[in-house]
């Protein structure tokens, strides 16, 4: 029961953060902390993102780092893209993967409506 509460305690107190730098630019981070008790295992992922939108266009990047698994040397796995577009309610976006040599993956494309 302890860990539970500690659990819920930490996966409360995750944040998510963005910073407009102008331009269109902006800066985030978001942080997740989660425990899994069968495993009894303890993640810390951060997540940096920069994205760039303009004219109901967005195009962004982000990685997610493993905080607890620093030390293990595989902190970049690499990059997730995304290009949406935005307009009265329907969004049209394309993501593609990278590994950390920058070799990427399937390129997924779709909308989404929203009302």
């Amino acid at each position: 029961m302890k860990k539970l509460l500690l659990a819920t305690t930490l996966v409360a107190g995750t944040s998510v953060s963005a910073m407009d730098i102008g331009y269109g630019l902006s800066v985030g981070a978001t942080t997740d902390m989660s425990y899994t008790t069968g495993k009894e295992t303890w993640e810390l992922d951060v997540t940096p993102k920069l994205s760039m939108g303009a004219y109901g266009t967005t195009l962004s990047a982000e990685t997610t780092v493993d905080v607890l698994d620093i030390n293990n040397g595989d902190i970049f796995t690499g990059v997730d893209w995304k290009a949406e577009y935005a307009w009265k309610g329907l969004t049209t976006y394309t993501e593609v993967s990278s590994d950390a040599d920058f070799e990427f993956g399937d390129i997924t494309m779709g909308a989404k409506l929203s009302f």
